[in-house]
């Protein structure tokens, strides 16, 4: 097994050390979302503009353009925005594989909740696909963007219009629903997010949703129809059964075109400002050009 580098480990220490994972349960819900902007290096990458309301930013790169487009639906248990480690991993993503990356700032608590983000981000989505045509769109996103993407597309199936053919989960969140047992402190590993900060975003997020629908916990979508799905994933993420389960279920409906699982990492180790999110990139990359 690879190690980590010694940054992501100093990172993770200070996150804990910080009790970062705890602020979540005490943001859910406030409209505490920190959004960050470009700074340094990706201040002159990043185009802001606007749609529906709602700020949204996209990046060119500077290698030879494919003329193709990735929307990467950021993550942040919708209680968080935009974050540096965003701007930061999707400028390197943009260069490595040759695409426009479009990431949009999608409403969240407690200005909307999961019905009305559902409609902003599907007719966002839905404008970029007139406007670029479903061809040369990729879509993805991470942890609760990895939600949303697929949130999208069940909204778009259900209604019959075409997806795009693959789409890329990165340490997806996808299943809300109730807990049987509360967390335990054994359950509480991950430097990044506690399992006790989890249902607090989902009282916040679902307003009048029912847990149990596939919109709320795509754990319990039908795959049949959706598109292909690469799905990257650490072996130390609190999120990472449920997302085994899942891929366990795409591979059975033949939806599952790659499965990465890293046994040495928690959640969102692709966006930290560490060495260790760069194979990840090249991989995502590597999926965006096939």
């Amino acid at each position: 097994m690879e190690k980590t580098s010694l940054r992501y480990r100093m990172i993770n220490g200070l996150v804990r050390v910080l009790r970062v994972r705890n602020a979540m349960a005490r943001d859910a819900g406030t409209g505490r979302h920190r959004n960050a902007r470009p700074s340094g290096k990706q201040k002159s990458r990043w185009r802001k503009d606007t749609f529906n309301g709602r700020t949204v930013w996209s990046c060119k790169p500077e290698i030879p353009d494919t003329g193709r487009v990735y929307i990467h639906q950021h993550g942040g248990g919708y209680v968080y925005g935009i974050q540096h480690g965003h701007f930061q991993s999707c400028t390197e993503l943009s260069d490595l594989a040759g695409v426009t990356v479009i990431m949009p700032d999608y409403p969240l608590p407690p200005e909307a909740t999961a019905a009305e983000i559902f409609v902003w981000a599907d007719s966002h989505f839905t404008a970029c696909a007139e406007r670029y045509g479903l061809d040369a769109l990729s879509m993805g996103g991470d942890s609760a963007g990895g939600h949303l993407t697929l949130a999208i597309l069940q909204k778009r199936l259900a209604r019959g219009d075409a997806n795009p053919e693959r789409i890329i989960l990165m340490s997806p969140w996808l299943d809300m629903t109730q807990r049987e047992t509360p967390p335990t402190k054994a359950d509480d590993f991950e430097p990044l997010i506690s399992p006790f900060s989890l249902e607090p975003a989902v009282k916040a997020f679902i307003g009048g949703m029912d847990r149990e629908d596939p919109l709320i916990s795509p754990i319990k979508a039908e795959l049949n129809d959706l598109p292909a799905m690469d799905i990257i994933t650490g072996e130390k993420d609190i999120l990472f059964k449920e997302i085994e389960k899942f891929a366990t279920r795409a591979r059975a409906a033949g939806k599952l075109a790659s499965y990465q699982a890293e046994p040495q990492y928690g959640h969102w180790w692709m966006f930290y400002p560490t060495p260790d999110r760069h194979p990840t990139l090249r991989h995502v990359a590597e999926l965006l050009k096939s």
